[in-house]
């Protein structure tokens, strides 16, 4: 596949379609997710008070995340994508009874996540079953750009509604209604290709007609069946260890971002324009880059050169506002670059997943996958929001970035040996 592969996966209509349903959502989160830690942080001006906003977001996949994979597996993705955008739809406007308050904010986000638990692992193990295997590292290209995409662009909505509207209130309304149209073009999805392994038919009247239907009995089997495939995969298992650490490092981003911003003499509102679209653009790149060598390249050598790249450019990033006077200016290509190193890692390592995981464990896979995710960047949050107010963040960006690169120096033969293993067992079946 050449330079438009991306317009050639996108003529499958049902591709197209979830893949659209992503960006209503993905676009909506973002904006969400601005506005929001932008007003915690302007009335806080604490990075703990941001803690808090990402902690309420991920609380659910800590409560939740070891037991939806067997509702994915089992239920139909289409109407799992069609109640997701709906409830959030609705959940959002609840935003428009705040006023001045801090706490409120924490418990409808809760909800709002709620539906956002059901929704990724949906989308993950859909796209699989819509494209042939050898697609699969350009599909997971086209999601990951289209995700981090909507992060610049929900962000710059944000800011630009924050800017233009006479009221803060308006922009939740416009969030409901992206949401609402990815319902609506959810319910044009077929029923077959999204199936699940179970078709519920409840009564209601009957209780005995809910325990058969949901097959309570067999629940905690599947679960099992589930962390067993993923324990005895090392081929699965590897991949899911490294994402978790790397959504954990994009976990403690989102935390400092308000901060960053601040040390770098950059306007709250005008961050997406100097640090956000920056990494986009590198990740666009970086997934370029991906699609050309992937096949040619071993995976091992991308995730390596991403490793250290993410070490070096933190460690820069703390530095330079000690030296410069204008530090934005050298933090645009910082971003950049981190975007390629981050393309670098997630990629390969998601294209792995996908490959050796059947279709009938795929949602246990990818909760497993989320679960491990929040819990990574759990403790690193707290310690993260801890060592920012007391040590300072440019010193927190020094420290990160050389325990990075530590780490990949010191883990550079054995992580080669594994993942050249795991490609050459790839490569054979």
């Amino acid at each position: 596949m050449r330079g438009n592969s991306f317009f050639k996966i996108l003529k499958n209509e049902n591709l197209l379609k979830v893949w659209l349903v992503q960006l209503f959502s993905s676009i909506s989160a973002a904006s969400l997710n601005f506005i929001l830690i932008g007003k915690i942080f302007s009335l806080t001006q604490s990075s703990v008070a941001v803690a808090f906003y990402i902690f309420f977001y991920l609380l659910p996949t800590l409560l939740l995340g070891p037991f939806v994979g067997v509702f994915i597996d089992n239920l139909n993705k289409k109407k799992i994508l069609i109640y997701s955008n709906l409830s959030q739809c609705v959940i959002v406007l609840l935003y428009l009874l705040l006023k001045e308050k801090i706490w409120p904010i924490y418990a409808i986000v809760l909800f709002y996540s709620l539906g956002d638990e059901f929704f990724n692992p949906a989308v993950m193990v859909s796209v699989p079953v819509l494209v042939e295997k050898k697609y699969y590292a350009t599909v997971n290209s086209l999601f990951l750009l289209t995700n981090q995409s909507s992060i610049v662009v929900g962000s710059l909505i944000g800011g630009l509604m924050l800017k233009l509207l006479p009221s803060q209130s308006l922009v939740f309304p416009i969030i409901s209604l992206f949401l609402f149209f990815g319902s609506l073009l959810s319910l044009s999805l077929p029923l077959f290709p999204f199936r699940g392994s179970r078709k519920l038919k409840l009564n209601f009247k009957d209780p005995s007609s809910l325990s058969e239907a949901f097959d309570f009995t067999g629940f905690s089997k599947q679960l099992k069946e589930g962390y067993q495939f993923i324990k005895d995969e090392p081929i699965v298992l590897f991949p899911i260890l490294l994402l978790a650490g790397l959504q954990g490092l994009v976990g403690m981003g989102l935390i400092v971002f308000p901060s960053l911003a601040k040390i770098l003499k950059i306007n709250f509102a005008d961050s997406p324009f100097f640090l956000i679209l920056p990494a986009i653009l590198g990740a666009i790149l970086g997934g370029t880059i991906i699609e050309k060598r992937l096949r040619k390249l071993r995976k091992n050598i991308f995730i390596l050169v991403g490793l250290y790249s993410t070490g070096a450019i933190l460690l820069v990033f703390g530095l330079i506002t000690l030296i410069l006077k204008r530090p934005f200016l050298l933090a645009v290509p910082l971003a950049l670059g981190l975007g390629v190193a981050y393309v670098f890692i997630y990629i390969p390592l998601q294209t792995l997943i996908q490959e050796k995981t059947p279709f009938s464990v795929r949602g246990r896979v990818f909760t497993t996958l989320s679960t491990l995710i929040t819990l990574s960047s759990f403790l690193p949050m707290l310690i993260t929001t801890t060592l920012v107010d007391l040590l300072g963040l440019r010193a927190v960006l020094s420290i990160l970035g050389i325990i990075i690169l530590t780490s990949s120096f010191y883990g550079h033969h054995k992580l080669d040996l594994i993942l050249a293993s795991v490609n050459k067992t790839v490569n054979k079946k």
